[in-house]
């Protein structure tokens, strides 16, 4: 019994160490280095490291590949409400959002870029009921389904480069693709302005999905809407899909202060 309660008092203080670390980030700053986060922290370094190596792995901070610095990660989405409407971002989007659900009949979904990843931040179900739906929080590899193509597509060169470089994730059927088989796909989702996929992160699912820009021209996001791959198969649907995506991405950027036009 000793022995449990020594272990649980130290498993008590690694997660009061953790959301010490999190907590860090409500004073303002956007990054934090390892050195300033153990400043901030009083611990030592190696403890400091391992707790952000965790957090890292959860999905809970992002760390900049170039600097090191450590931020927030949109992977807490799935933890606190807080942060379902960063920067004011789903509330803007909501009604195109609800809008594409309406054209189509099928999910419609908005997406964030968080470092090599696509995460989930809204989400409207299709009304029909057989349908996909991925939740609030959900995080895809930016090399696998159409919500995280479109973002690739679109990425500077060197941060495009970055994130094929790393080992390839598995298809829903267990087979894997190439980094030069995922490049070739993306000059004609540059030049079409978005892009379809089917089972490719989820058996029998298919989507399609366009890139929209911040102020800046760079890729923020993307809107998708998936649905099983039997109404995929509908030329005229896909058509459809394709058109709303297009232009919900399209309207998306405007509002948010982007001229940057595709397709």
């Amino acid at each position: 019994m000793a022995s449990e309660t020594k272990e649980f008092g130290s498993n008590l203080q690694t997660v009061s160490r953790a959301v010490a670390l999190l907590r860090c980030f409500e004073q303002g700053a956007v990054s934090l280095t390892l050195a300033q986060l153990t400043r901030r922290l009083g611990l030592n370094k190696a403890t400091v490291f391992r707790l952000a190596t965790t957090l890292e792995t959860e999905g809970l901070l992002d760390k900049d590949p170039d600097t090191g610095a450590y931020s927030v990660s949109y992977g807490l989405l799935a933890l606190g409400r807080e942060l379902l409407n960063p920067a004011g971002l789903a509330t803007l989007a909501q009604p195109i959002l609800k809008a594409a659900q309406e054209a189509t009949r099928e999910t419609a979904i908005l997406n964030l870029r968080q470092g090599d990843r696509a995460v989930v931040v809204h989400e409207i179900v299709s009304p029909q009921a057989v349908r996909y739906a991925l939740g609030v929080g959900y995080r895809a590899d930016l090399r696998l389904g159409a919500a995280s193509l479109a973002i690739l597509a679109f990425l500077p060169g060197r941060e495009a480069d970055a994130v094929l470089a790393a080992p390839m994730p598995p298809l829903a059927d267990g087979g894997t693709m190439t980094a030069e088989q995922i490049r070739a796909r993306l000059p004609r989702v540059r030049e079409e302005g978005y892009c379809t996929t089917d089972s490719q992160r989820e058996r029998d699912a298919a989507g399609f999905a366009a890139p929209f820009f911040g102020a800046d021209g760079t890729v923020a996001g993307s809107l998708s809407v998936v649905m099983p791959v039997s109404r995929a198969r509908e030329e005229a649907h896909r058509r459809l899909c394709a058109d709303t995506v297009r232009a919900a991405a399209r309207e998306l950027t405007a509002r948010l202060g982007g001229d940057r036009a595709v397709g």
